[in-house]
């Protein structure tokens, strides 16, 4: 873990022929934020809470599962009669202990709404969080930081004020500290040192305070053991709250 972050899952980039898309079946989480940002393409956004949400490049979509909480992720139908392209990263951040039974929301951030700067051909969107002086509207449910940052032959100092800090390389070429950092790859911040991010290319921020030991399933996110399996009983029994309109399909888990 980085701070509260368990889990990165880039996305893509994947290409779809017209007729073709994504499509996420319904499938549940306990225990966790899921922070979802596209590069390219779109998706629709449905969940157990009543929420149904587009969202595109640039934008942010935080859903907080607590106890319970059931999506789906879909490509629209605009984008399924054409090519389209799909690319971008979800990330999976753990509650606080005391929030792991918290009831389940959902929040959306438009491309206007995230706070951006600009330093030495650098571009710098504060997706959640707070940093370089910035608070997004999406505040988390603790102390974090996930920022995108777009360099152009750049240089950008990465602020030591979180306690964890990791830079995924999404695209280009990317220095740490003077190392080469690869694409999909994840370097991991010296604690309390200010380094500099270097290159060309995009890249994702994600920083922290620990939220202490969490035990992951499958999309289940907990600190105790019970209730990851209290929630396998539960999602075989189907009582666990339903996606309106988009349950049809839904995912079995995994009997491992």
């Amino acid at each position: 873990m980085i701070g509260p972050f368990i889990y990165a899952d880039i996305m893509g980039p994947e290409h779809f022929d017209p007729g073709v898309g994504a499509d996420i079946d319904a499938h549940p989480h306990i225990g966790l934020s899921t922070l979802t940002y596209l590069t390219a393409g779109s998706l629709v956004h449905r969940d157990s809470t009543g929420a149904v949400q587009q969202i595109e490049p640039g934008e942010v979509n935080w859903m907080t599962a607590g106890s319970g909480v059931c999506h789906t992720e879909r490509s629209t139908p605009d984008d399924r009669l054409i090519d389209s392209d799909l690319a971008g990263l979800q990330t999976w951040v753990a509650l606080p202990k005391d929030a792991e039974s918290s009831g389940a929301f959902f929040e959306h951030a438009g491309g206007n709404d995230i706070p951006t700067d600009f330093q030495r051909g650098a571009t710098i969107r504060v997706l959640a969080g707070t940093g370089w002086g910035m608070d997004s509207p999406i505040k988390g449910s603790s102390r974090l930081l996930e920022a995108d940052l777009t360099l152009v032959e750049g240089v950008l100092k990465i602020p030591a004020e979180h306690r964890e800090r990791g830079v995924i390389n999404l695209s280009g070429e990317l220095a740490v500290a003077g190392q080469a950092l690869a694409e999909g790859q994840l370097a991991v911040l010296t604690p309390g040192e200010e380094v500099e991010l270097t290159g060309t290319g995009r890249a994702m921020l994600l920083a922290g305070d620990p939220v202490g030991e969490r035990f992951i399933w499958w999309n289940f996110v907990a600190s105790d053991r019970e209730l990851i399996e209290a929630a396998k009983h539960s999602w075989d029994q189907q009582t666990f709250p339903k996606v309106p309109h988009d349950h049809e399909r839904w995912m079995s888990r995994p009997q491992s």
